[in-house]
């Protein structure tokens, strides 16, 4: 038997040298692509039932949740502070309409418009947002009513990690701040 040509042979070389780089390569994971958001229970907004386990797996105390309609719901739980060892009542209001998750410290300190040290108190909490990375501090003129709040954005997703964070954070630093700013509502200088 002959041969073959170089000739004859070239199609089949060609094709086995196109072929030889995409065969030697390791095969390719499928690009990663967000996990599916879980559909929502009729009638309720679509991370409550989320947030409702992460609150569960955190063992937070008394943690309860409930949707207002179908795209807003709320939770409500206590912290108990470390070293004032008082109980802060912490709100979750969540709204697929704005994406966002806003918790904050029910009636965290009091402090009247016209109150003596509430000029006081307001710099300091001007001072303290300045420098919180996560959280900050509100005053209704109205009634006087001083909160610790957060933001958690939802717009793209759920992010377990920072829910975890924003539950830990917001008792955390409710705790660290409570006997000075008390102090300064009650009219008491230094720490």
């Amino acid at each position: 038997m002959r041969a073959p040509s170089l000739a004859s042979m070239l199609p089949w070389l060609l094709v086995a040298a196109l072929a030889a780089p995409a065969a030697a390569q390791p095969p390719t994971a499928p690009e990663p692509t967000a996990e599916p958001a879980e559909p929502a229970a009729p009638g309720q907004p679509r991370y409550l039932a989320a947030m409702q386990r992460e609150l569960e797996a955190m063992r937070v105390r008394g943690a309860r949740c409930e949707a207002t309609d179908a795209q807003r719901g709320r939770c409500q739980f206590s912290v108990r502070g470390m070293t004032t060892g008082r109980d802060f009542t912490v709100h979750l209001v969540y709204s697929d309409r704005t994406d966002t998750v806003y918790l904050y410290v029910e009636r965290y300190l009091s402090a009247p418009a016209d109150g003596a040290s509430t000029d006081a108190l307001l710099r300091r909490l001007m001072e303290l947002n300045w420098s919180l990375l996560l959280g900050k501090f509100e005053w209704s003129s109205s009634d006087g009513e001083v909160r610790l709040a957060m933001i958690l954005n939802t717009d793209s997703n759920f992010d377990r990690r920072a829910f975890r964070s924003a539950v830990r954070g917001i008792g955390q630093l409710a705790d660290r701040y409570f006997n000075e700013l008390d102090r300064l509502t009650r009219g008491q200088a230094g720490e």
